[in-house]
């Protein structure tokens, strides 16, 4: 029983006309087209393989058997020939290779009998000129140093072999084989027609030596003429632009070292429009690096200036309420300081100019603590342990111990704040140093300031310090600086005086329990390292 047809719902048949219509429209890719060459007449097919190069060739006879039993016949060598004379000053063929294997070896680079990929021609015309000088002036000392070759550590008719792996190594070996094998097949001709044969190769390697080296030169003044095309478009536009004073000041030598501008790639429209954004990004860094060192380093020593005359004059220095002034380095770095600094270069700045700014001092150095307070609070906090969690302002607490990462002294709450390692600028070897181009920036204040903005270059000491609090009788979530000051409750240490006879205040003695713990660590890392040396000369 057949079902019953039913009407479609209004408006269903443009709905279904709508999706059809969104739906992408892809092209068939056509089957076939090149199996279908076999079967073109031969004359067309050789009038088109006559402008076809010898690697076309190659990869064509790899395509299909048809392709392959035509290519490869002895009989089709002129269409090999006439690829081959499409190539300037190429050598013809030698006599112990035919025309299939002679472009194989001279323009495919990927070798099948020892699965490397690498230059064949050039090494087999070194490899092979070598072995033949050697063959024409002492045969009989080939012959019986061939016959001893039983390793891959050798060195055999002046080649330097150590620099190769096993598969080349092998190659060489096959190769000096060779040579003397063809040495005892020939050994009814005179040592004369030997030499003969032997000079009419070694003409062959030495001519073919001079077409690489000049098929290498030609690439190379092709790639530098596109480098050099690329560059002047580049500096061109980027004049066009505005950018003539920063390539002026940095030089173009200079900037032509980015990737975008010293690629060897022809410059076109899709290269054009993925490259603008990265020189021009580029060249604003380049900008604020001439600014920095050219316009604002002059500032921050005028600045540097007006900073220590109000050091010297207390009266005049306004009231910040805070222990400790910042250093010039961050003083900088405040926002009225920097927007006078950064002010456009026909501005004259100079030490008055600044004294608005140091009205909103104050309050900026307030804002400077307590930042730096919560940067050291974290620090601290993460060196609890998980049974003793601070009570109260933890600034004032015993337990806030810090050990600096650069000096390894030890310091309490306001001794870290004016700590001097966290005013310096990271230094290391030029691998490890990011050269960034805000470092680069970093570094050029620094340079012109002396000093660079205060960060914390500090790990928590709690646990030594709740161990002393607790030897002196006290709680450490709650004892404060203040406190153990005035308890004031003597000890002394049996591990560094058993007899009890050196006292130590609790400060001293977090001091002295710190330093026995770094003692300890690098003696036991000392003695790890002697006995794993020991245990590895042993074995």
């Amino acid at each position: 029983m057949k079902r019953p047809k039913h009407e479609d719902a209004p408006g269903s048949e443009s709905l279904l006309v709508e999706a059809q219509d969104t739906k992408p429209i892809r092209s068939r890719a056509r089957k076939g087209g090149l199996s279908l060459l076999p079967t073109i007449s031969l004359d067309v097919l050789f009038e088109i393989f006559g402008f076809l190069k010898p690697l076309d060739l190659l990869n064509l006879a790899r395509t299909s058997k048809a392709f392959r039993n035509l290519l490869m016949r002895k009989s089709n060598a002129f269409i090999w020939r006439a690829s081959r004379s499409l190539i300037p000053n190429l050598p013809e063929c030698p006599s112990d290779l035919s025309e299939p294997q002679y472009a194989c070896l001279a323009f495919d680079p990927h070798c099948y009998r020892t699965e490397l990929s690498w230059n064949r021609f050039q090494h087999h015309l070194a490899v092979s000129s070598k072995i033949l000088r050697a063959v024409s002036e002492n045969p009989y000392k080939v012959r019986r140093f061939t016959e001893m070759i039983q390793t891959s550590q050798y060195e055999a008719l002046s080649l330097r072999l150590n620099g190769l792996d096993c598969a080349e190594q092998t190659l060489v070996i096959e190769e000096t084989k060779k040579a003397v094998r063809a040495i005892r097949e020939v050994r009814h001709i005179s040592l004369a027609g030997f030499k003969i044969v032997n000079d009419v190769a070694l003409k062959h390697a030495d001519a073919c030596k001079a077409w690489l080296s000049g098929v290498n030169r030609a690439r190379s003044d092709e790639l530098h003429q596109i480098r050099e095309g690329r560059k002047r478009i580049i500096k061109e536009w980027l004049e066009t632009e505005g950018w003539k004073p920063e390539i002026d000041y940095h030089t173009w030598w200079k900037i032509s070292k980015h990737r975008a501008i010293k690629d060897s790639r022809p410059l076109t429209a899709r290269i054009w429009s993925r490259i603008r954004p990265i020189l021009t990004e580029y060249m604003l860094e380049m900008r604020t690096i001439r600014m920095e060192e050219t316009l604002y380093n002059s500032r921050r020593r005028i600045l540097l200036q007006a900073w220590n005359d109000f050091l010297a004059e207390p009266a005049s220095f306004p009231n910040t309420d805070v222990d400790v002034l910042p250093h010039v380095a961050d003083v900088a770095r405040f926002k009225p300081f920097d927007d006078i600094i950064k002010l456009p270069a026909h501005v004259v700045v100079e030490r008055d100019t600044f004294l608005p700014a140091f009205v909103a001092l104050p309050n900026l150095v307030r804002n400077w603590r307590r930042q730096v307070d919560q940067q050291l609070a974290a620090i601290i906090t993460n060196g609890y342990p998980k049974e003793y969690a601070p009570v109260g302002d933890i600034r004032q607490l015993a337990t806030s111990v810090f050990v600096c990462n650069a000096c390894e002294q030890l310091f309490f709450w306001i001794d870290a704040v004016a700590h001097n390692c966290s005013l310096d600028f990271p230094r290391g070897s030029s691998k490890e140093r990011n050269d960034s181009f805000k470092e680069q920036v970093a570094r050029i204040a620094y340079y012109s300031l002396g000093s660079s903005p205060w960060s914390p270059k500090f790990r928590s000491s709690t646990v030594l310090a709740i161990h002393v609090i607790r030897s002196c009788c006290q709680d450490p979530r709650t004892a404060t600086l203040t406190h153990m000051d005035s308890t004031s409750t003597p000890f002394y240490c049996f591990a560094c005086h058993p007899d009890g006879k050196t006292v130590m205040h609790w400060r001293k003695g977090v001091c002295s329990a710190f330093l026995v713990s770094l003692l300890v660590s690098e003696t036991f890392a000392a003695r790890t390292q002697s006995l794993t040396q020991q245990s590895s000369f042993r074995s």
